[in-house]
């Protein structure tokens, strides 16, 4: 299977903005890491973007190993758009506060 191209909406993009500086804000260095880890989920699906069972309306998530995020896409003709989902509660935060 040919790789996939990945397409970010402009939500997604903000969404690991917004979560990479939550994470700047709990220890400084974290945000890196987490972008880091994101990078490599999406590395991974783009090589092979059916490794994800369909969870809910045509849509995949991929959990990231290191935090308590998920990565939700659709394929179709073999792009991969990454969109944001803003109900993923954080389960590591006590704020109550959804993403």
């Amino acid at each position: 299977m040919p790789r996939c191209h990945l397409i970010f909406t402009p939500e997604a993009r903000a969404d690991v903005v917004s979560a990479a500086s939550y994470y700047d804000g709990q220890l400084k260095g974290l945000g890196k890491i987490f972008r880091s880890e994101i990078k490599r989920q999406l590395l991974l699906l783009k090589q092979n973007p059916f490794t994800r069972s369909v969870r809910y309306d045509n849509v995949r998530f991929a959990i990231t190993r290191k935090f308590p995020y998920s990565i939700h896409y659709t394929i179709d003709n073999d792009i991969i758009l990454y969109i944001p989902c803003f109900a993923i509660i954080e389960i590591r935060r006590s704020t109550g506060r959804r993403r």
